[in-house]
């Protein structure tokens, strides 16, 4: 074969693949502006997701983180103490949080105690409330301070911001201010005592009263 017999057949040739070659370029000019803008984007949502994350941790409230007490013992919620009065007639003592310490193990602080007790066998129960208080298991005395509130079976009602309770003899004092209503009328006093099962109020230093006198048949018989 001459020389210009193999121009002439490789002209086909070389026809078919420079324009193949040429789309070849363009592709991969394509490719490479598409990988170049995908590259921008993930740049993109990378920052916007570091700022959404920085926004997060600046808005989130941050919780604290309460430290322990070393002088603590036993914390416990909504505890329970039962047991029984001199004359045998259950009590119970409730409260929305106790802690016991290690320096005093048998007392312990509460939160919103609550005395339920019977002042007499058969009788319906009497309570006593308060926002704090400090029971001590050992002696058996109920400690209580900030709106202390008696509400016996009979009516009466006494409010006072504090009390000392004796609970194992019922027995109950108070240096304080004490207001008291119930079917007497109204007493009050700057110190208290209630005896005898909780059924004698005694008021002290400076006592002032409205009484109520109880209708005998021969009062009810002169007023008809």
């Amino acid at each position: 074969m001459t020389s210009a017999s193999a121009d002439i057949a490789a002209r086909p040739a070389l026809a078919y693949w420079e324009p193949r070659r040429v789309l070849t370029l363009e592709a991969a000019r394509r490719h490479s502006s598409i990988i170049r803008i995908a590259r921008f984007v993930l740049i993109g949502f990378a920052g916007f997701l570091m700022l959404l994350l920085l926004w997060f941790f600046v808005k989130t409230p941050q919780s604290i983180v309460s430290e322990d007490n070393p002088d603590e013992t036993v914390k416990m919620i909504r505890p329970v103490y039962k047991g029984r009065t001199s004359d045998n007639l259950p009590y119970r003592i409730t409260a929305d949080v106790a802690v016991r310490f290690i320096q005093s193990p048998d007392e312990t602080k509460l939160v919103n105690p609550v005395l339920n007790f019977l002042r007499t066998n058969g009788a319906e129960e009497s309570i006593v409330l308060a926002a704090n208080g400090l029971y001590n298991a050992e002696t058996q005395v109920l400690e209580l301070h900030n709106d202390v509130n008696l509400q016996t079976d009979d009516g009466t009602d006494c409010k006072t911001t504090h009390a000392r309770i004796f609970v194992k003899v019922k027995r109950i004092e108070g240096d304080e201010l004490i207001d008291c209503t119930g079917g007497f009328g109204r007493a009050g006093g700057n110190a208290y005592e209630i005896n005898e099962n909780y059924t004698v109020l005694v008021f002290k230093q400076g006592m002032t009263a409205h009484i109520i006198p109880k209708k005998t048949p021969e009062l009810r018989g002169a007023q008809e």
